[in-house]
């Protein structure tokens, strides 16, 4: 049943990553800006993703792979629960960004700061989704390759969230500023 689940949450996040990419095509739409880190840097993050994704997707085939110790039923209701908040909460912040979604540093100014909705939980909230859905993965398959790339690919987005901050306050200043006194990176509880 577990696998099942799994199988079309992938399917709705591959389905989500495509309308996004295929949006933006039609609408002739900018969506990758300058990488906040070296290219290097921010290709191998999204290639760890994709690794994570794999073995996501291999969970939802039901497909078994060798990995560190078997999860029990617990580590699995774990990796559902935080699946589907990973992926309410990326398709959330997809939407409240409409056409500002893009992958890297905007050039443009018509971008808007966002500070309302899920903007008032985490200033990353894209990055956040993402984050759950690379931790179920893990704990789907706690396969060394899988933990791995879900290291890499955290310590990768923390320092592009640090850089993309850094950006913000030069884009929009004490705005920003007084906006990251009450939102934190990651989650506020306190709202």
């Amino acid at each position: 049943m577990i696998a099942k689940v799994v199988f079309v949450i992938t399917l709705l996040l591959i389905s989500m990553i495509m309308g996004i990419v295929s949006r933006a095509i039609i609408k002739k739409q900018t969506i990758f800006g300058k990488p906040p880190v070296p290219v290097f840097f921010f290709v191998l993050a999204k290639m760890f993703v994709l690794v994570n994704l794999a073995f996501l997707f291999l969970k939802g085939l039901n497909i078994r792979v060798e990995n560190i110790f078997v999860p029990g039923g617990f580590m699995n209701m774990t990796g559902l629960i935080l699946l589907i908040i990973g992926t309410v909460v990326l398709f959330i912040s997809t939407i409240s960004l409409n056409n500002d979604l893009i992958f890297g540093l905007s050039s443009s100014d018509s971008h808007k700061l966002r500070t309302r909705g899920i903007y008032s939980l985490s200033r990353h909230p894209f990055y956040l989704g993402f984050i759950f859905i690379l931790i179920s993965s893990c704990l789907f398959n706690p396969h060394i390759i899988n933990i791995l790339a879900f290291i890499g690919a955290w310590l990768i987005h923390h320092v592009i969230m640090i850089k993309e901050e850094q950006f913000l306050t030069s884009m929009y200043g004490e705005e920003y500023i007084q906006y990251t006194k009450k939102v934190n990176r990651y989650i506020t509880l306190n709202t």
